[in-house]
């Protein structure tokens, strides 16, 4: 009789090897089109940019394109999907989600300096007029301090449930900023199929936090009831 209980066990080796290779094969093509996209659909400021500046330029692009696909991959690992887990096991994506996180800060502080240094530190955006980079001084002022954190949280002594629970939020509050910051912020979204692209990613991403939150949910309800039982 089917008791409605949830398999949780690793998946057999032939069929998660198949799904290693496909998960692996959607990354690294996430990865060639975000890496794509300052090339094929460039800014008008690199039209301007010459020798070190546009180089410098086009590489604090790649860093931000990169910085926005490892975010949306944060937030996969943070799930801990029961799939994800059985496939790679818990303990790998705790480990590759803090790895992730060092790497979102480098590629962050990278693309700050890779784009304002060319335009000139004395010539930082503000007003309404540029709010877009503005939302991304916010953001980058949210994800230094969680990644630190994150990190470092035994040393500054901060206590593990407060610190998720407020780490949580964060998280889903800077992929929010980084879509609308890429959106906004780049004459290269400008382009409809970008802006499609981008808001399914979101989407896709909204709603496997919600289905995952309503699994865990319901996996934790059947835990209660079975032990009451």
């Amino acid at each position: 009789m089917n008791t409605g209980k949830i398999t949780t066990g690793p998946f057999p080796d032939g069929r998660r090897n198949l799904y290693r290779i496909l998960a692996i094969l959607v990354f690294v093509l996430c990865i060639a089109g975000a890496l794509s996209v300052p090339f094929y659909f460039e800014t008008q400021t690199l039209w301007y940019k010459m020798g070190s500046d546009k180089t410098m330029l086009r590489t604090g692009q790649l860093a931000g394109m990169l910085a926005l696909v490892f975010l949306f991959v944060q937030i996969t690992l943070a799930l801990r999907s029961r799939f994800l887990e059985r496939l790679f096991t818990a303990a790998s994506l705790l480990r590759w989600h803090r790895i992730n996180g060092l790497f979102i800060g480098l590629l962050a502080v990278s693309h700050v300096l890779l784009v304002l240094v060319p335009e000139g530190l004395s010539n930082l955006p503000f007003g309404k007029k540029h709010w877009p980079e503005m939302v991304g001084m916010l953001l980058f002022s949210i994800l230094l301090p969680m990644i630190a954190a994150s990190h470092f949280r035994q040393k500054l002594k901060l206590d593990y449930h407060r610190w998720k629970a407020v780490h949580r939020v964060l998280g889903y509050l800077v992929v929010l900023l980084v879509t609308i910051h890429a959106l906004y912020v780049s004459e290269s979204f400008e382009h409809e199929s970008l802006q499609i692209a981008l808001l399914a990613l979101f989407g896709a991403l909204l709603v496997q936090v919600v289905i995952v939150k309503r699994l865990f949910d319901a996996s934790s309800g059947q835990r209660t009831n079975g032990h009451s039982g």
